[in-house]
């Protein structure tokens, strides 16, 4: 996989977006991939689509949305749907699922990616929660700066790596000088009034850093 694609991964879902409508959401989504994002994870986890036909056509057109513009699409802990839709990949947490499985039952072209506190060899490592968050319930205690570099140096495949967890603008210098090839991010967009400022922001402060 293309490392650079992680650089700026937006993770979302209806959940994350409590005062929108179904399709106001869709809409968020599909301009969310026009504002500079490399890559979006359909993150679904909102009580209103537990429905599987109506996650398979959401998720379907948010994929043509992404490719239209050149965002890698990602889901998220559901094989089943990635494999239905063709997604560019899956994540999963090392708590969810044997990744050996999810390997074994996804074709070699789909990206792998884990979630990680520890060592761990896939297409890609999400590592994390670096700082506190809120936008997960039963997320485990934070890394800190220390803690991640701890991890990035076990990395021994050296697989592109993206950081999770807290993301601010405030601490993204930081973070790109620890060796992360990208952050994945939930609050910082989903919340900004200016979606596509963020972005050029988190563009041109990764850029400093490097």
């Amino acid at each position: 996989m293309n490392k650079d694609d992680l650089q700026r991964y937006f993770v979302a879902g209806s959940q994350d977006f409590p005062t929108l409508t179904l399709s106001e959401y869709e809409a968020k989504i599909v301009a969310m991939m026009q504002t500079g994002i490399t890559a979006y994870q359909f993150r679904e986890k909102g009580a209103g689509l537990t429905d599987s036909a109506t996650r398979l056509a959401l998720a379907r057109r948010l994929q043509a949305a992404a490719k239209a513009a050149d965002v890698r699409f990602f889901i998220d802990d559901d094989v089943d749907l990635a494999l239905a839709i063709g997604a560019d990949g899956i994540h999963v947490g090392q708590d969810d699922r044997d990744i050996q499985t999810v390997i074994a039952e996804t074709p070699p072209e789909m990206i792998v990616g884990l979630s990680v506190r520890n060592v761990a060899g896939l297409d890609y490592l999400g590592v994390g929660p670096i700082f506190a968050t809120t936008t997960k319930a039963d997320a485990a205690e934070p890394l800190g700066l220390a803690g991640l570099t701890t991890v990035l140096a076990h990395n021994e495949h050296h697989l592109p790596t993206v950081g999770i967890g807290g993301i601010s603008l405030a601490t993204l210098p930081a973070l790109a000088r620890t060796g992360l090839d990208g952050v994945a991010v939930v609050s910082l967009l989903s919340q900004a009034p200016d979606a596509t400022m963020i972005v050029q922001e988190m563009t041109s402060l990764w850029g400093m850093a490097e």
